[in-house]
């Protein structure tokens, strides 16, 4: 039971094996977990996505969060990266999330947060984990001990506020004419705050798969089926799409003139924004750009070949949020990302796909150029990933066998 939480999520299907009884022992176990260290009941920020089974999941862990005496603070659907951010910026112990990302909405991944807003630790995660067994033993709290439940109404608006004052300068994306962009929102956690964000910020907003029933979350549509957005893009003449997961933390983007924009594309395309930003700072600012940006195994090699080009240390990891996030914190670094869509910021504690939208957006405002001229900071090449499933037993075994170790040293040594 030691792992059975873990920093990147306890996923599958919701009901009937991320039970309602499997989330009332988490959120017991949680609040008894991070009620040791607090010398008051542990405040918890919940958020969820509108996949049909989240609510009833919600119901279940604030129960148990509040039978151990914890007060559990509701923010309805948002995203995991805003509860994120809310946390880093406000007063609570920890966060949970009931998301899924780009899953099916039969399924969900339930994550748990620091105060930080970091992903929690794996020692936190451990202690949870060891209690959940035995918490269905744990005294419970009654009377004036009980916890409660406080639904948090202006969460969405608090967290867009948060999201503007993350913005470097102030952005009217009126100030050089109207800008029209679509936004396709997978049906999922961004659906309204997409939007009141946009449109906030002075553009002219056309919205695709806006409209949440519970089961219509990543079904061909957003980052999972980009074709009808680059065919939008094209058809009403706007002047860039975004892609969101149901999550809103992946983001992918379409040009002018209907072409995808990968996470690595993106990325070179703000990295080159930072370094022009730094290069005209006054001295004695920090060039943060000198530590580097982190990218992951899966990164394209054309960025490889832009960062060298552009003297941009590359601090490689693992191809998840965790690994990157824990690189991106050790090493003071300003970006990371991966072609996926998962772009990471030094500001805000997750990924967030509004804000690589934003910051997209607001390149293209002080440069005056569209996204198909900024793109080719970077020359893009071919690439296919494909996934194999393989049973448990051999995950482990194939690192051992020395053809398998030969055939990849001998691939990676062609590639560079």
């Amino acid at each position: 039971m030691s792992r059975f939480l873990r920093q990147e999520g306890l996923r599958g299907v919701a009901i009937t094996e991320i039970t309602c009884e499997l989330m009332l022992r988490l959120g017991r176990a949680a609040a008894q977990a991070i009620g040791r260290t607090s010398n008051h009941p542990p405040v918890f920020y919940i958020a969820r996505d509108p996949r049909r089974s989240a609510e009833a999941l919600e119901s279940a862990l604030c129960a148990g969060i509040c039978a151990a005496g914890g007060i559990a603070h509701t923010l309805g659907v948002l995203p995991s990266s805003g509860l994120a951010l809310m946390l880093s910026a406000e007063d609570a112990e920890a966060g949970i999330a009931l998301t899924g990302g780009d899953l099916p909405y039969e399924s969900i991944c339930v994550r748990l947060f620091a105060k930080d807003g970091l992903p929690m630790s794996s020692e936190q995660l451990d202690t949870i984990s060891s209690m959940m067994p035995s918490s269905a033993a744990m005294p419970l709290k009654s009377h004036q001990n009980c916890g409660i439940i406080v639904r948090q109404e202006d969460a969405r608006k608090r967290y867009l506020r948060l999201m503007a004052s993350r913005l470097a300068t102030p952005m009217d994306l009126r100030e050089n004419g109207s800008m029209r962009i679509a936004l396709d929102c997978a049906n999922g956690s961004v659906s309204e705050i997409a939007e009141l964000l946009f449109r906030h910020l002075g553009a002219e907003v056309l919205m695709l798969n806006n409209n949440p029933d519970g089961i219509n979350i990543n079904r061909e549509c957003g980052v999972q089926a980009v074709e009808p957005l680059i065919q939008f893009v094209k058809d009403y003449n706007c002047n860039a799409g975004f892609a969101f997961d149901g999550d809103g933390g992946r983001c992918l983007a379409v040009d002018e003139t209907g072409e995808l924009l990968n996470g690595d594309r993106m990325l070179a395309i703000l990295c080159e924004e930072r370094l022009e930003l730094q290069e005209n700072a006054p001295a004695g600012r920090p060039r943060v750009m000198e530590r580097g940006v982190a990218a992951t195994v899966m990164s394209n090699l054309g960025f490889l070949r832009y960062a060298k080009l552009r003297g941009i240390p590359l601090q490689i990891t693992q191809p998840a949020p965790q690994f990157v996030l824990d690189k991106m914190h050790n090493l003071g670094l300003a970006l990371g990302g991966d072609g996926s869509g998962y772009l990471y910021f030094d500001d805000i504690p997750a990924p967030d796909g509004l804000m690589t939208a934003a910051r997209l957006l607001q390149v293209i405002q002080r440069t005056g150029k569209p996204l198909s001229v900024l793109k080719e900071v970077m020359e893009y090449d071919p690439q296919v990933a494909v996934s194999v499933r393989i049973p448990q037993y051999w995950r482990e075994i194939w690192k051992n066998d020395p053809e398998i170790i030969k055939f990849i040293n001998a691939c990676e040594d062609e590639l560079g």
